[in-house]
Formats: structure tokens, C-alpha cells, sequence
């Protein structure tokens, strides 16, 4: 459940030896996004699309392209530039910050993945940058049947907002998301929504030495959950609150000995903390608090690019986050506390391929080495678990 709830406020969310680089690749060298600079940095820093004009990415996984897009650029004289993506994803679904759907809705909710707009340009010396996330589907049908009409939708939109100094010594993105959803039966509304959305402000700073940059780095998230249930009523008979925060700071160094080996470690601090209160309002003494803590002191993430022929380089990361978790639940007559104090430890194991203007960059399974071949060994996983392909068109 801890795991859940980091993941989950975490959005969640700096030299680097090819220019175009992918998702895949800032995974495999230790999820480091923020301490490397990288053409995915835009979902990040909305600014640095300025830097990324001409590319067209695709993101594949689970067997399918789950994410493509174009970078466009305008105007020579003045430029800017304006990305299109699309997802071919599962549907997003409300959650609790917990690892938990928020609401139950009747019908299974419909594909609402929309769109991604990025927007660049330089602006008084300054790059900003901008995108704009759709997410939105629904329901409305009649029948004759006993439940006569059923009206469910859900929606979520995303404005992120970045700005980066002309010698890109610095970025700093804001990010605001709104959600909404109906939830109604021949109608008579069962749920309705007391609040959801997601706020958050973060930065870096770049300071460059010979063969050894640092990269300190800062970031605060705000969230909230909120759910009434009417169960098809005309007032409601209990309501769900969840407040989730985030901060962490950290410091991130980058060191290149040669023009063909990049490595790279992030250390810092995370404080993370979701709150759940239930009120029962027809059964007060069912009232429930419950707060759910994770002190992450510190955190590691570090990684490793090599490049081993002209045409391949390869990749290791590893991520250390050494919690304390705490979870406090109270009622009016009962008061529980658990703590734990653990690592969570995870690594990664890549590849980078490049021929001429096209890219691809991989998270292999390490299986493939140990087991060979499907036709050797006779095992039937992956050789990757997902993979980033970039075409450079300018």
C-alpha cells in the first residue's frame, strides 16, 4: 500500500550524449529525468520543447505503440514549435491516491486518452513552453429496463506551464489538473465529486564544471480527492476525503570523463503524506481518520551510459529509496499505528541503438541473457519491456 501511495504523489514527473534521447532511456539509467537533459524532459519542463523541434517519438510497451507524436516547427524568422501526441492506452480512472479507484461507476468507462499539446517559443530572452492533456469519455443511455437511465463521465485536464533561462542554467515548470465526474442513475445522482485535483511546482539549477555538472533540484505537489455518496438519494449519507503532499529536494550530479561515457546519481530527501478522512453522516460514530506517511531519508538514483560500438551504447540504473512509512488510522473508540522501516531497491538494464537520424532505445529484460533465445531456451518472454523510437526530421 506505501508503494502505492509513493507512486502515486510522485508524478507522477543533465548532459547527455546523444541530443535526442527518449523515455526508455532517462528509465534505464536510474529514472533519472530531472538531473539529465533529454528530449523527455518536456513532460517535465513544458520549456525545453524548444530545444526538441523536428522529431517524431514513438513509445511502445506491452505489445502496441502506446504513445506517438510529431514535434512541428514555424516560422524561421521567429520560431516556435507545437507537438502532437496521441496514447493508445487503457483508460485513465479516478483514484483515491492510494492505489485505489475512487468511484464505482455501473458501466466500464470508455477510452479517454484525447490529446497532448505542446506550445514553445523563445520569449524575452526566456523559453517557455506549455502543454495541455485531455482525458475525458462518458455514458448517457436509456433503456425500458428497471434502471431506466445511466449518466457517468469522467474527465481530467491538465495545464503544465515551464520557463528556462536563455543558457538553460535553469527550469521551472508549474503544473495544475482538474477532474470531474457525473455519476447518475435514472436520475438520481449515487456520486458526486468534492474536489479533485493536482497542483505542483518544481525547478532545477545547473552548475557546470569541466567534466562535472550539479544539478540541485526542488519540487512540491498538492492533492485532493473528494467523493459524496447520495447512494441515489437526494442528499448525501457519507463522504471520502483525500489530501496528498509531496516535497523533495535534492542534488544530482553528472559526470562525463569522456565523450562516450556518462554517469550519473541523484541524492536527496522526499516527505510524502496522504490523508483519509470518511464521515459517516447518518452513522456519526463510523467516522474515520486515517494519515498514511512516507519519510524517504534519503534516496539514491544512479546510472550508468556507455557507449560499447559506434552504434550501441549500454545502460544500467538502480534507484534506492529508504523509507519510513507510517500509517495511523483512528476511530471514536479505536487508535492504530503501524511503521515499518525498509529499502526499496529496484534496477533497470538498457540499450541504445543509433543509425543515422533514427534512434531506438530499450529496456531489456535481463532473462534474455540468462535464459538466450526464445528458440534456445524455449521461454516465452519479452526481450524488452518497453521501447522508445525517435526519428530526427531536420
Amino acid at each position: 500500500m506505501k508503494k502505492l501511495i509513493f507512486i502515486t504523489l510522485i508524478l507522477t514527473l543533465f548532459l547527455a550524449m546523444s541530443a535526442f534521447a527518449s523515455r526508455t532511456r532517462v528509465l534505464t539509467m536510474g529514472n533519472n529525468n530531472t538531473i539529465l537533459v533529454d528530449d523527455n524532459n518536456i513532460w517535465q519542463f513544458p520549456s525545453r520543447i524548444n530545444d526538441y523541434p523536428g522529431l517524431a517519438i514513438g513509445e511502445l510497451a506491452t505489445g502496441d505503440v502506446t504513445r506517438f507524436g510529431v514535434h512541428w516547427r514555424y516560422n524561421d524568422d521567429n520560431p516556435w514549435v507545437l507537438a502532437t501526441y496521441f496514447d493508445n492506452m487503457s483508460p485513465l480512472e479516478t483514484d483515491d491516491l492510494m492505489g485505489n479507484e475512487l468511484t464505482s461507476f455501473d458501466l466500464d468507462l470508455l477510452d479517454n486518452r484525447r490529446i497532448h499539446l505542446f506550445y514553445g517559443r523563445e520569449m524575452g530572452g526566456n523559453a517557455f513552453g506549455a502543454r495541455l492533456s485531455i482525458t475525458q469519455s462518458g455514458h448517457d443511455s436509456t433503456s425500458t429496463l428497471p434502471v431506466a437511465s445511466i449518466k457517468e463521465s469522467f474527465g481530467y485536464y491538465q495545464l503544465a506551464l515551464g520557463l528556462s533561462d536563455a543558457a538553460r542554467t535553469w527550469d521551472f515548470a508549474l503544473n495544475l489538473a482538474v477532474g470531474n465526474w457525473t455519476d447518475e442513475n435514472d436520475g438520481l445522482v449515487e456520486f458526486k465529486s468534492d474536489g479533485y485535483y493536482d497542483f505542483s511546482l518544481e525547478g532545477r539549477l545547473f552548475w557546470t564544471g569541466p567534466n562535472l555538472t550539479h544539478v540541485p533540484h526542488a519540487k512540491l505537489m498538492l492533492s485532493k480527492r473528494g467523493i459524496e455518496d447520495f447512494g441515489g438519494g437526494n442528499a448525501a449519507i457519507n463522504a471520502n476525503t483525500f489530501t496528498g503532499t509531496m516535497f523533495e529536494l535534492g542534488i544530482g550530479q553528472v559526470y562525463t570523463p569522456s565523450n562516450n561515457v556518462e554517469a550519473v546519481l541523484d541524492f536527496g530527501f522526499m516527505f510524502s503524506s496522504v490523508k483519509h478522512k470518511f464521515e459517516d453522516i447518518v452513522t456519526p460514530a463510523n467516522n474515520l481518520e486515517r494519515t498514511d506517511k512516507v519519510r524517504t531519508i534519503p534516496f539514491f538514483k544512479l546510472g550508468l551510459d556507455a557507449e560499447v560500438f559506434r552504434w550501441m551504447d549500454l545502460r544500467f540504473g538502480a534507484t534506492s529509496f529508504w523509507n519510513r512509512e507510517t500509517d495511523d488510522e483512528s476511530t471514536i473508540a479505536v487508535a492504530i499505528e503501524f511503521k515499518d522501516n525498509l529499502s526499496r531497491n529496484d534496477t533497470f538494464l538498457g540499450f541504445g541503438f543509433h543509425w543515422g537520424n533514427f534512434h531506438v532505445d530499450t529496456y531489456a529484460d535481463p532473462q534474455l541473457f540468462l535464459e538466450g533465445l526464445n528458440f534456445i531456451s524455449g521461454a516465452n518472454q519479452n526481450m524488452n519491456f518497453q521501447i522508445s523510437a525517435i526519428y530526427e526530421m531536420l
